[in-house]
């Protein structure tokens, strides 16, 4: 009787969505209004299908972004690049584009997650320990949380490794890396990470999987990778929703 009542009153005060957030498609039966974080994620079937690479995508084998011309390696990564292995999803764009979108700007935290659950298939190398990338606190308080540290929930949910997510910490503001072309990207995030201070960090001397929402140039994760290798891990590897659309060269 208790949880009748509860649920009348969740349906009244806030109606269920009908519509996937990524498609504006119908979305299945609806579920119960006390339905688990993970079944109330507003996405459509159709749309998580289509998110990840499908299997014509000609990707480099170490950082899954798309190839120009060629199979292997692309012409970045054959400069070793500070993390080694990345994971992905998918392209960023389309529906994956709308959901990492959604993510960050529509505070669809669960979404994150749910997204991170579905990354985790994609790890073939088991960490000790999962380090999303910080935003500055600045912009935390301003967003209310970190979309980054959403995802990497869900990995570790999946994968059952622990989160480490107040050890690496954002020192300098950045602002938007959207704005700035790669070799500003680069520059701009020179020194922008550091380890909190008065312990010792969660990937000394462990394997370690940096996680955040899109991969572009590389400049983010490659400035925090520095900080994990200078403070002990023993290996740094990469974990994104989404890679950029834009085709590299191949090595």
């Amino acid at each position: 009787m208790l949880r009748t009542i509860l649920e009348g009153l969740v349906t009244l005060l806030w109606p269920q969505r009908t519509t996937c957030i990524t498609c504006d498609g119908p979305l299945a039966a609806p579920l119960p209004p006390l339905a688990t974080v993970a079944e109330t994620v507003p996405v459509c079937a159709d749309c998580w299908a289509a998110m990840p690479f499908t299997l014509d995508m000609r990707l480099c084998i170490n950082c899954s972004r798309p190839l120009r011309g060629g199979w292997g390696l692309c012409a970045e990564c054959v400069i070793t690049p500070s993390y080694g292995r990345v994971w992905a999803l998918g392209l960023h764009r389309g529906v994956l584009r709308a959901a990492v979108h959604h993510v960050k700007f529509s505070g669809r935290q669960a979404l994150g997650e749910a997204l991170g659950r579905y990354l985790a298939q994609m790890v073939e190398d088991l960490p000790d320990v999962i380090v999303p990338i910080p935003l500055h606190p600045i912009r935390e308080r301003e967003r209310g949380y970190n979309q980054a540290e959403c995802i990497a929930r869900g990995l570790a949910a999946e994968l059952g490794v622990p989160v480490a997510a107040d050890d690496l910490v954002r020192v300098r503001a950045t602002g938007q890396q959207a704005l700035r072309d790669r070799h500003a990207r680069w520059r701009n995030l020179a020194r922008a990470f550091g380890v909190r201070t008065g312990r010792e960090p969660a990937w000394a001397g462990r394997h370690a999987l940096l996680v955040d929402d899109v991969l572009t140039t590389g400049a983010t994760a490659s400035a925090a990778a520095d900080v994990l290798w200078a403070t002990g891990a023993r290996a740094v590897n990469l974990a994104v929703v989404a890679v950029s659309d834009k085709p590299i060269p191949a090595a």
